[in-house]
């Protein structure tokens, strides 16, 4: 009998991670029991360890992959759990629980050093609870969070996983009352990450999530024990500046503990940093800072100011529409979307344009706008958006006409079976001898006799091109011409042995003839 059901690894997981769990089954590899559950390797980018088991009689789980390593029960996590319950396999060695339980004390020690001499993860473990026990020696503690994170030349162990441990035990330092010892830790903590990045042969994203872990860590300790507002902001402001990839460092995190004085330190600092640039220094980080403050102000008009200095980049333009949309302030919104479409024509500057006309009630503007989208590019895809945008502005069945007769054969066809008409669509690429593989294959669902001559010229044409996957596919072809031909009382015989009289000189097509069965 096992300890959790399918709905308790949904619920440790969530839907997202769930379902994608579900595809990660076929990559669990073998089952190896531990006292409290059970230990896999699962194949993803990566090959991850996973540990599913039981703490206080609760689900739990822990992974290596980055999503994991930040304190989530990952896709690989359930992955392991959907195993589980397919084999029926049996939860945690109660028996195992109640002989240790009935070892004495010197034994149990015994034990437990003799594993740790041999297991360097348990030994770190042990140690790192021993120096944070009753009251915390931080001393003892950082020397031995710089043992496990800082690197000496190049690391090729499980530098995420050690460093995991560290966090954690930080963090249970944190949960029991002692932030104030935490604090000076957990900062220690970001730095050695920091500068382990690049050193480690672990993958960067691994560390990465160990060192947002550490990040957070840090503003949650320095909220209950509040460090001096400015030299936090300068600490901030530094380490955002020499490190500008690693750690992604939300300065909404710290609002609290920096309270007004020290954000108003931080925006002075990064305020004359922005001003001394020069016009050819990359303005990436600082503007990337001047963002975050203004979001955490809350002030809309500051917001869009900031964003536009990174004008005429598309994502300073979307940005300031979501932000003007999202504050109600629609008619500004339209206008920085108008300019923004003028400007740069990006699809998704226009997407958010139409968008906005629509919420406006401006539904006429956004049709013209996908008119002259289809104006300028004749696809069925074009196409598409007009009919979805006319259809919300209530005007598509005046203006389906025009846009059908706006396209280009080819793309017409499409069109048309987008919408759902076959024989329209069969009609057209008959009138205009276009036929192509997907109206072909529609048409031959109903109509099998018609397509007979179609699907002859797919293929001639496939073979036109030449190469091995050309070749592959009119053999694909030729299955589905035999299948129509079958249904109509026919044979394909006499057009397969013309191919191998034409094609006789080319043994890559007549191999690809023989693997279809001909």
């Amino acid at each position: 009998m096992l300890w959790f059901t399918e709905d308790d690894l949904r619920a440790a997981a969530g839907d997202g991670s769930f379902r994608r769990g579900r595809e990660y089954v076929d990559a669990v590899g073998e089952l190896q029991p531990t006292a409290l559950g059970v230990r896999a390797a699962v194949r993803g980018k990566d090959v991850y360890e996973v540990w599913l088991g039981r703490e206080h009689d609760a689900l739990a789980g822990e992974c290596g992959c980055p999503f994991g390593i930040e304190g989530n029960f990952c896709k690989h996590c359930v992955a392991v759990g959907l195993v589980l319950l397919a084999d029926g396999a049996p939860g945690p060695d109660a028996d195992l629980g109640a002989y240790l339980r009935s070892l004495d004390q010197r034994e149990l020690v015994e034990l437990v050093l003799a594993q740790a001499q041999r297991d360097p993860g348990l030994y770190r473990q042990l140690a790192l609870r021993a120096g944070s026990t009753g009251a915390p020696q931080v001393a003892v503690l950082r020397r031995q969070l710089d043992t496990a994170l800082r690197v000496r030349g190049f690391s090729d162990g499980d530098y995420a996983t050690r460093a995991k441990d560290v966090i954690d035990t930080v963090r249970a330092l944190v949960d029991a009352g002692h932030a104030a010892e935490a604090r000076p830790l957990a900062r220690h903590a970001v730095e050695l990450l920091v500068e382990a990045m690049g050193a480690v042969d672990d993958p960067a994203d691994a560390v990465a999530g160990v060192c947002r872990r550490a990040v957070k860590l840090y503003a949650r300790a320095c909220a209950v024990a509040r460090p001096n507002p400015a030299k936090l902001a300068g600490w901030l402001f530094q380490l955002r500046r020499d490190w500008p990839t690693w750690p992604t460092i939300d300065i909404g995190d710290f609002a609290e503990p920096l309270g007004e004085a020290g954000m108003a330190a931080y925006r002075a600092l990064v305020d004359e940093a922005w001003h001394a640039l020069d016009d050819d220094e990359d303005h990436t980080v600082l503007r990337a800072m001047r963002e975050q403050l203004a979001r955490t102000s809350g002030d809309v008009d500051t917001m869009v100011d900031v964003l536009a200095d990174g004008l005429p980049s598309v994502r300073a333009y979307r940005e300031i529409v979501s932000v003007l949309r999202h504050a109600g302030r629609l008619g500004e919104a339209i206008r920085w979307a108008e300019r923004g479409v003028a400007e740069t024509r990006d699809l998704s500057l226009t997407e958010l344009l139409v968008e906005s006309y629509l919420d406006g009630q401006r539904g006429d503007d956004a049709v013209e706008l996908r008119k002259a989208e289809l104006r300028s590019a004749r696809t069925r895809v074009c196409y598409g958006r007009l009919r979805e945008t006319a259809v919300a502005a209530k005007v598509w069945s005046g203006l389906r006409p025009w846009a059908l007769d706006v396209l280009p054969p080819d793309e017409l066809v499409g069109a048309l079976l987008d919408d759902g008409d076959v024989e329209e669509a069969w009609l057209a690429a008959v009138k205009h001898d276009c036929a192509g593989v997907e109206v072909v294959r529609l048409r031959a669902e109903t109509h099998p006799a018609e397509v007979l001559a179609a699907y002859r010229a797919l293929v001639t044409e496939c073979l036109s091109r030449g190469g091995r996957e050309c070749y592959r596919e009119a053999g694909v072809l030729l299955k589905e011409l035999a299948a129509c031909a079958q249904r109509c009382g026919e044979s394909v015989s006499g057009f397969v042995a013309s191919l191998r009289t034409a094609h006789v000189r080319r043994p890559a097509l007549l191999d690809e003839l023989r693997r279809a069965g001909f």
